[in-house]
């Protein structure tokens, strides 16, 4: 893939352009079963001399079985000219006995004594090497070095040996030999810093959460930090180049309201603070669990609604992505497409309902123009080798706008109670979409099966070709609706229409009528007849209507 399409908020704005190889394909869909990773303690040396890096990783794990063999991401060295990868050195046991291991098909595979199920084994595991990807090893706009780790999707293998998978969530802590010129940070709380002899400091940081290795993350780089303040004691910050400090303060200074408005909305923050870092990711923003990272080319100066949507997007991923993770990557709405939603309620919030219709009519587009190219593409996706091809309007704006109907099919106050309630039970867990749905049902009381399967399960949307008759004997309105769609997908969908005069005024508007059939009419008691009549005034259902002799 040549084109890079950014991981970015509501308005996708396309901010560069990169290379990336194919990432693995079946391989890296599965985690290790009756393994479950508890803690990962990361050390890493990093040399302004060379792009090698020394790692040294103690990981702290129960086994669900008697067996002997486990095995931890790690991509190895490579014979190619690239010489990337890495190559392990040595594998201890906590006793301090070396464990024998093998390192093929870029995992290690290591060799345990036998233990009882669910007893806590750690290994230690020393490596170096220089990272293909995954830590990126760079000069900034500036000109100046810096390293940040890019690990989505599967990418912490390549400077981590990890269970490389969305399911298998664990604390971590980063201790960070760097030279003393740079400031590093990582996920969780900083822990402190020593300097060392030769001109080198050491910087430590502990995330006490468990978060997938898809958001555990270091920078490294020249910063200046502003300490914006704290939301229910947690500390926001913004980490800005020196060069780009005095503008990208500005811009980084609405995440304060923007996570308190996620705190009172959904439940509490799961980290122990909120940094915003400008970084070199390939994305427009990447949602480390605690430190996000934003492209450095996104930086204005001043006040910007599209820059206050991509925080506000990277933001609501701490909820849901990072702290109530999707299971497997063919559930990847539940974190993008509930970002794409939730960024767009913060709009809403802070601009009005025209701002969210705008923002909503704008995803509309980007997912009539990805289904036109994708007819047979559906939400939930389990086919999809390639991880990064997940990054569509599919996941982000398609998923944002099923949360948009369900919000209207429960009504506000059921729809903020599920979700909350969504999030309790998922809190730092992993979900499924028939979880979510499942706590939907038992918050509304209604079967969602249909809702749930035509929208995230089967391809495309409705496309309506409607029409008007006035009856003036029965004094009604007949409006004829046909399903024009060509995927064979029935939908059954809530349709409102508003009545208006000459001058375009609403006169009134018809109760919910359900469309259920390909083909229906409706008939709605009506005094007079009315000079128009428009569908979905409140743009509460994703479709291309056309009315017909328009």
């Amino acid at each position: 893939m040549t084109q890079l399409q950014l991981k970015f908020c509501v308005l996708f704005l396309l901010l560069a352009t990169a290379s990336f190889a194919q990432l693995p394909g079946n391989t890296a869909r599965y985690t290790q079963p009756g393994v479950d990773v508890q803690h990962y303690a990361f050390s890493l040396t990093l040399s302004d001399s060379t792009n090698q890096i020394k790692g040294e990783t103690t990981i702290r794990f129960t086994r669900a079985d008697d067996r002997q063999t486990v095995w931890f991401d790690l991509i190895g060295g490579k014979s190619d000219s690239t010489g990337t990868g890495m190559q392990v050195r040595e594998v201890r046991l906590s006793d301090g006995k070396t464990a024998p291991f093998t390192h093929r098909n870029d995992r290690v595979f290591i060799n345990l004594p036998a233990a009882q199920p669910g007893q806590s084994t750690e290994v230690f595991i020393r490596y170096e090497g220089t990272p293909a990807r995954g830590l990126i090893i760079s000069r900034n706009k500036f000109g100046e070095r810096t390293f940040f780790g890019d690990n989505w999707p599967n990418n912490a293998r390549n400077y981590l040996p990890v269970v490389d998978h969305p399911s298998d969530k664990a604390t971590c802590a980063f201790s960070v030999n760097a030279p003393a010129s740079y400031r590093v940070i990582a996920n969780g709380k900083f822990v402190g810093e020593n300097n060392l002899s030769n001109g080198r400091k050491v910087t430590r940081w502990q995330e006490n959460t468990p978060i997938p290795t898809k958001v555990m993350v270091i920078g490294a780089a020249r910063f200046a930090v502003d300490e914006v303040g704290s939301v229910s004691g947690v500390p926001v910050q913004s980490w800005l180049y020196p060069k780009d400090s005095q503008k990208g303060f500005v811009d980084y200074r609405p995440a304060k309201e923007i996570l308190q408005y996620f705190i009172d909305k959904v439940g509490p923050y799961s980290y122990e603070k909120l940094a915003n870092v400008e970084s070199t990711t390939i994305f427009g923003g990447m949602e480390n669990a605690s430190c996000i990272f934003y492209n450095e080319k996104v930086i204005v100066g001043h006040k910007d609604s599209d820059v206050e949507a991509l925080l506000a997007h990277e933001i609501a991923h701490q909820w849901f992505g990072n702290s109530a993770t999707e299971a497997d990557w063919s559930q990847l709405w539940l974190s993008e497409g509930f970002a794409t939603y939730f960024s767009a309620l913060y709009l809403e919030h802070a601009y009005g309902k025209d701002t969210l219709n705008a923002v909503l009519n704008q995803n509309k587009g980007q997912i009539l123009r990805y289904t036109a190219l994708k007819p047979k593409g559906t939400i939930v996706d389990s086919t999809t080798t390639n991880l990064m091809d997940l990054l569509n309007p599919n996941s982000y704006q398609k998923g944002g706008w099923v949360l948009h109907m369900l919000r209207h099919e429960l009504g506000d106050d059921v729809f903020w109670k599920g979700i909350r309630a969504y999030y309790q039970k998922f809190r730092n867990a992993n979900a499924h979409t028939s979880d979510f749905q499942a706590v939907m049902e038992s918050v509304s009381g209604k079967k969602l099966d249909t809702f749930f399967r035509q929208w995230l399960y089967e391809p495309g949307y409705p496309e309506l070709v409607w029409g008007t008759s006035y009856d003036a004997a029965k004094k009604a309105l007949v409006i004829d609706v046909r399903q024009a769609q060509r995927t064979g997908v029935v939908f059954t969908l809530p349709l409102t229409f508003s009545l208006r005069d000459a001058r375009g005024r609403e006169i009134s508007r018809t109760a919910r009528l359900n469309l259920t059939n390909t083909n229906q009419t409706f008939t709605v008691p009506v005094t007079a007849q009315p000079a128009s009549v428009v569908i979905d005034p409140d743009n509460t259902v994703l479709m291309r209507a056309v009315q017909m002799g328009k």
